[in-house]
């Protein structure tokens, strides 16, 4: 009897949190603007990683495609609070695809969060984005560069 009041308790407490909206996460509005765009022929591509796994084995959490405009596009994405890496490239030619030449050069503008164009970009550690709690919008520049 004691062990189901119990099990009893602890399935209203289970049930308290997930019908509580004010403790569960909320996410939040995120609006990354990409500079640099030379052309308005092709396909701006946004991947949003949440971990190092999701960036290692280019799993994104969300995946968005818009119309390439010059010389800038806003883009808005709802996420949770954490940590977030962003990859973004300029598919020129629509094929959706990086393409890259000799020993993986990108052909195509690329771009991710935290990154200056110097060298070759890093990991998840390198690249990760803050997302904090909050109802304020969360504003990030990404500029394209090519080697």
């Amino acid at each position: 009897m004691k062990r189901l009041a119990t099990m009893a308790a602890l399935l209203l407490a289970c049930a308290l949190c997930l019908a509580a909206p004010g403790l569960q996460a909320q996410k939040r509005s995120v609006q990354i603007t990409i500079t640099n765009i030379r052309t308005a022929s092709g396909t701006i591509i946004l991947s949003a990683h949440d971990s190092e796994e999701s960036f290692k084995k280019k799993k994104p959490v969300q995946t968005v495609r818009i119309p390439a405009s010059v010389p800038s596009v806003t883009i808005e994405l709802s996420l949770e609070p954490g940590e977030c890496a962003f990859c973004v490239f300029h598919d020129t030619n629509s094929d959706g695809d990086l393409n890259a030449g000799f020993m993986g050069i990108p052909k195509e503008p690329f771009g991710f969060s935290n990154y200056d164009g110097k060298g070759p970009p890093g990991n998840f550690k390198k690249h990760k984005v803050a997302i904090p709690a909050g109802t304020e919008a969360l504003t990030l520049e990404i500029p394209l560069v090519m080697f």
